[in-house]
């Protein structure tokens, strides 16, 4: 069965997309739509696919099966909503959104719906990340750490807190989800954002630079995530678990997996391209009805979101806050 894919939205992060997409024999992308028209026309000349000269007519069940959403959080809109009242089946980016009640009901709408659903979370389907997760399952250990280094995204919507969520919410968002994937759901967060320097660079910006969210997981066990979006010459993108018998880290975005414990100390890098295994995982999900497969659905984005958010709210009132249940 060839699955028919839309594209609402196909800047840098859709045609990674896109690109790996080509590898899955089944997928075949027909309908794209962008904001931006000569980006649309662009990729439309690569793939073939239709270009729509609105979401809306992306999202025509006669015509695709699935859509990748792939717009910044703020150009959401209803298009989840849309999507699942026609059942056509969502693969939605991360993050979700910027607002919990908005994400909470669509949500709803794609479980009633029934539709087949996946997030962009995609180092949930990497060997190494898999490795770890197994070698933890009956681990007694006492602290996980989280570190999101690196530089400025170009775009002045990413700059701006209430149109991206800084850089906690659209970026650290995947340590954070590493997190909860290897151990388990948070149960409060203490925030300590701050923009520092970011206003040297650009005047306009008024995302945090620099900040700590120190958090307590559900299963008692506490640590912290660190972030900098000013860190053009130290990058950092890892996850560290400490047992009183192991060490577990988990560096360069989960793709190298450090264990050392009293019978081991093995270093390992990944033999896998996770858009791809994410992608074709959708993909198959799709074409087999069967959403058992995805290992990020998005009711689960949704839980992860729900930390990020309220890691912001936490800096804001300058007091840790419980994580609610959904």
């Amino acid at each position: 069965m060839t699955v028919r894919l839309g594209f609402v939205g196909v800047g840098g992060m859709a045609q990674y997309h896109i690109n790996t997409l080509k590898k899955v024999p089944q997928a075949s992308v027909v309908r794209v739509y962008d904001a931006n028209p000569e980006t649309a026309k662009k990729v439309g000349a690569e793939t073939g696919a239709e270009v729509m000269d609105n979401a809306d007519n992306v999202l025509d069940p006669n015509a695709i099966d699935a859509v990748f959403i792939c717009t910044p959080q703020f150009a959401r809109e209803a298009l989840e909503e849309t999507a699942a009242s026609r059942g056509i089946h969502v693969f939605a980016e991360k993050p979700l959104g910027l607002k919990m009640d908005v994400v909470r009901r669509k949500e709803q709408a794609i479980r009633e719906a029934g539709i087949i659903n996946s997030s962009g979370y995609c180092l949930r389907y990497l060997d190494t990340v898999q490795k770890a997760k197994a070698y933890l399952q009956g681990k007694a250990y006492h602290m996980v750490n989280g570190y999101r280094f690196g530089g400025l995204h170009p775009s002045k919507w990413w700059r701006t807190l209430e149109l991206s969520g800084g850089h906690f919410v659209d970026t650290a968002t995947h340590q954070v989800d590493m997190i909860r994937f290897l151990c388990g759901d948070f149960a409060e967060i203490d925030a300590k954002f701050e923009l520092r320097s970011l206003q040297t660079v650009d005047p306009d910006a008024t995302i945090y630079d620099a900040g700590i969210a120190a958090f307590k997981l559900q299963n008692g066990v506490t640590g912290y995530v660190s972030d900098s979006c000013l860190s053009r010459q130290q990058t950092r993108a890892e996850v560290e678990v400490y047992g009183s018998d192991f060490y577990l880290q988990l560096s360069k975005n989960g793709t190298v997996l450090t264990l050392i414990d009293d019978t081991q100390h093995i270093v390992e890098t990944s033999k896998v391209d996770f858009y791809l295994e994410q992608n074709r995982t959708f993909v198959e999900a799709v074409a087999n009805r069967r959403q058992d497969g995805i290992l990020s659905p998005y009711a689960d984005a949704m839980r992860t979101l729900q930390v990020t958010l309220t890691a912001n709210e936490s800096t804001l009132i300058r007091k840790p806050l419980p994580i609610g249940t959904l």
